[in-house]
């Protein structure tokens, strides 16, 4: 109680767990373990900046230039959708082919419409452009980049 009068002229106000989730999906963060596989690299996230593989030795370093010249389609893709989000699990599918799932979804008030997370994870191939849509639960989805929200950081820094 003494934080939230404290920072009343700030508009502090009580939020859950739902509405975390929510805020760092539409910035595009990933909570492992729940948007991550038990074989999920760096690269298949779109997060190759957080690795540096020039260090001299580090867990997991073996394994990573061993698996970087292999072949892999496995992607976390970015999607949004005009109604209302779908499960997490909802197959992800192009012509009637189930190429991933959804791994995270939320139906933010702020933009407007859905944001999710998923994962394809056969049916393409890296050297391929990726589609525009695909379909989540027989809806449109359409493929977008994170973040969805305040992509020049610019919020974050004030």
């Amino acid at each position: 109680m003494v934080l939230q009068a404290a920072g009343h002229d700030l508009g502090i106000r009580p939020h859950g767990l739902q509405a975390l989730f929510g805020l760092r999906l539409e910035k595009g963060h990933v909570i492992v373990g729940m948007d991550t596989d038990m074989d999920t690299t760096p690269r298949r996230i779109h997060h190759q900046w957080a690795v540096k593989m020039d260090k001299p030795f580090f867990l997991g370093k073996e394994a990573l230039e061993r698996t970087e010249a292999l072949p892999d389609s496995r992607r976390l893709i970015a999607l949004t959708m005009a109604s209302p989000a779908p499960l997490e699990g909802s197959p992800i599918t192009v012509d009637g082919e189930i190429l991933g799932h959804v791994s995270t979804s939320f139906a933010s008030p702020l933009l407007g419409h859905s944001v999710m997370l998923g994962w394809l994870k056969r049916g393409w191939s890296p050297d391929q452009p990726l589609m525009d849509t695909v379909m989540v639960d027989g809806r449109v989805a359409t493929l977008a980049q994170t973040p969805f929200y305040d992509v020049e950081g610019t919020r974050a820094r004030r």
